[in-house]
């Protein structure tokens, strides 16, 4: 990604910010498995730069009421640089891994952001009366194929609520094979879009509850995703 794009979405402020996250993704990174990149500059690009534009991209309408959550966010990706961009923003950040989770705590202390942390299988918070259906927008990022994402993301989510995944550029077929899924867990397709030559944003709207048997069992989305055979 251009340098100077990046630069035209971030003030100083937010660019020192996003530049100290990426540091601290890197030392930590060394302690345990936060992400697969191992050099500074790919988790910057790769990982924060990347979400960044590609958020900026889906044009999300935001407000101070507005309440976010982001599933399976392992290193907070996209959650954390969507709050550097956002500050404002109500956050809720998920992840099944405590040693992630301990990471992101660290994060939210060193650089000041007002974030709610949750150590959870998202199968199970799902269920949970204090978050099902209490979300605007879901995220998440390279968590799995987006029949799985469909029916982890969309118990969250409030009436008219988005869904909001950041996947790689090929994902013509992962789109059809999600319609089945959609269709019984209460969403519709919105569109999908490719902001960069590494990724894509594809939307979807929840228009009718979901039914309480979903999420299923934890392992169960993954292994067994809706109307994929």
């Amino acid at each position: 990604m251009e340098k100077n794009i990046l630069e035209n979405l971030l003030t100083p402020d937010q660019l020192k910010i996003s530049n100290e996250y990426a540091n601290l993704i890197f030392f930590e990174n060394k302690k345990f498995n936060l992400t697969g990149l191992k050099n500074i500059e790919d988790i910057k690009n790769t990982l924060i730069n990347e979400s960044i534009f590609s958020l900026s991209y889906a044009n999300i309408k935001l407000n101070n009421a507005i309440k976010i959550i982001d599933i399976g966010t392992g290193a907070g990706i996209p959650g954390i640089p969507f709050k550097i961009i956002n500050n404002d923003i109500d956050i809720t950040l998920v992840d099944s891994n405590h040693k992630k989770c301990n990471f992101l705590k660290k994060v939210s202390e060193e650089l000041d952001l007002d974030i709610k942390i949750v150590c959870a299988r998202t199968e199970d918070l799902a269920h949970n009366e204090k978050h099902r259906e209490n979300y605007d927008i879901c995220l998440a990022r390279a968590v799995s194929n987006i029949s799985t994402l469909n029916e982890f993301s969309f118990p969250f989510l409030k009436i008219s609520g988005k869904s909001i995944y950041i996947k790689g550029r090929n994902i013509s077929q992962e789109i059809i094979d999600s319609e089945h899924s959609a269709k019984i867990l209460g969403g519709n397709f919105i569109n999908y879009s490719t902001p960069t030559d590494m990724s894509s944003i594809v939307i979807y709207e929840k228009v009718k509850k979901t039914s309480n048997i979903y999420p299923r069992k934890p392992g169960i989305p993954k292994k067994s995703p809706l109307g994929i055979i």
